[in-house]
């Protein structure tokens, strides 16, 4: 029994349409705009002592810091659910053709954002406890269940409906998973070493500084990485769709032409030549 062709996907094509969408089309709302509604929780943290700093530990600071990891946590949700619901509307969309209304997404954003919290709760619990035994087995589940929350958000099902998408589409996926977690790795990083570069090449600027600078530029790198990871779970579920499957090779039922998806097959029509006196005196003949 021959194995079913898998079709092509591109992690590098993913993170291409993330930045022509996040930095050519939709800058304002992909990047700007959710800076902005970071911006009050990542000041509030940097203003705030932190707990080995004098004075971090007081009571009082310690609550606004956690009410400022908090609040930026909320958001962060927010965003990370309005960001797919906009890259699904622009996926496979005509040229030219622009994303759905910002505030659309937000409200549609905003009933997922509980499903989305208890999800990423659940999965980041299974990675820790696969994770307490051996390396791979954290891995493997990282793995298995690294499209849950994408899942719980655009096919608006629950925790088990999530969990069990994810482990179906991303069977025989590990090297293209390998290569968007890479890829995310490395957007991150090159922020964290560039605001490393300047501390190092400006001596008189505080560390602390160039932290609070690199808090305020992940949020535009999340962004970017969102959108690829969505487009890759919708690349999946585009290729998971019975339309790009096909009919199974060696199926016993034949497809006939001008039959609809789902439709009925078309009738066939026996025709029968008319008999003719010469046809008659032949049967005779052969019949004798």
């Amino acid at each position: 029994m021959s194995s079913p062709r898998r079709l092509p996907i591109s992690a590098r094509h993913a993170f291409a349409l993330a930045f022509e969408l996040a930095v050519r089309r939709d800058a304002l709302q992909s990047l700007w705009v959710p800076l902005m509604l970071h911006a009050p929780w990542l000041l509030m943290l940097a203003m705030l002592p932190a707990p080995d700093q004098p004075g971090g530990m007081t009571p009082i600071n310690l609550q606004l810091n956690s009410v400022a990891l908090l609040g930026d946590f909320l958001v962060s949700l927010l965003v990370a659910s309005m960001l797919r619901f906009r890259a699904r509307s622009v996926y496979n969309a005509a040229p030219g053709a622009g994303p759905a209304g910002a505030l659309e997404c937000y409200g549609r954003a905003l009933k997922r954002v509980p499903w989305l919290f208890a999800t990423e709760l659940a999965r980041n619990a299974a990675m820790f406890l696969a994770g307490v035994f051996l390396v791979l087995p954290g891995l493997w589940v990282s793995f298995r269940l690294s499209l849950a929350t994408e899942a719980v958000v655009l096919r608006r099902t629950g925790l088990v409906g999530a969990f069990s998408r994810s482990y179906q589409l991303t069977a025989a996926r590990l090297e293209r998973w390998l290569e968007m977690s890479a890829l995310s790795v490395v957007l991150v990083l090159s922020v964290l070493f560039t605001c490393a570069l300047f501390f190092l090449a400006l001596p008189r600027t505080s560390w602390s500084t160039w932290v609070t600078v690199a808090l305020f530029l992940l949020p535009l790198v999340m962004s970017v990485i969102q959108y690829a990871w969505t487009f890759f779970y919708l690349r999946l579920e585009e290729i998971d769709s019975p339309a790009a499957a096909g009919p199974p090779a060696g199926a016993g039922s034949p497809v006939f032409a001008g039959q609809g998806r789902g439709g009925a097959a078309p009738r066939l029509k026996l025709v029968e030549r008319p008999r003719t006196e010469e046809t008659e005196a032949r049967s005779e003949t052969a019949r004798d």
